[in-house]
């Protein structure tokens, strides 16, 4: 067998070099993608601003890994709102989700609902007066969260890995 490469393999591996979008370029044309969708959909946007994950893994030390017991605190902003998130594991693969839709300073009570979309379906979770929620069994991996506001736009967020 020939040391040489044939011509045909050649512009072939040229071709694929010359073509081939950076991964880059084409992660921020999926993130532009969904965003244009949801522009669309009409659907108001529901900002990770706080995530204790985060938190955690900037202050541990020692190579210590987290406390799988310990909740992960999510922080969501939105127009008027602020939706803030505790994930608790309950079993092995699921957890249970607590938070409050709390309504910045002009705004009235919240109402409507929130929505947990994970791959296999969604958990509904029903704001009390007090804007307080609670939904049990939500599993672990992908989580999509809408908070669905009566008379009002969903907000979405972005997806997450829980």
């Amino acid at each position: 067998m020939s040391p040489r490469m044939p011509a045909e393999l050649r512009v072939l591996r040229d071709l694929f070099e010359l073509r081939d979008p950076a991964p880059v370029r084409v992660r921020d044309a999926a993130y532009a993608a969904a965003g244009l969708a949801r522009a669309r959909s009409g659907a108001a946007a529901l900002e990770l601003v706080g995530d204790s994950a985060d938190a955690a893994a900037a202050v541990r030390s020692g190579g210590a890994a987290p406390d799988p017991a310990e909740p992960r605190v999510l922080t969501f902003l939105m127009p008027g709102r602020i939706v803030e998130l505790d994930l608790v594991p309950t079993v092995p693969g699921l957890f249970r989700a607590a938070g409050m839709v709390i309504s910045r300073s002009g705004q009235g009570r919240p109402e409507g609902d929130v929505l947990f979309r994970h791959p296999g379906g969604q958990c509904v979770a029903e704001l009390d007066v007090a804007g307080a929620f609670r939904v049990t069994d939500v599993p672990t991996g992908p989580l999509g969260l809408v908070f669905r506001p009566v008379g009002a736009a969903p907000a979405v967020a972005d997806w997450l890995v829980c």
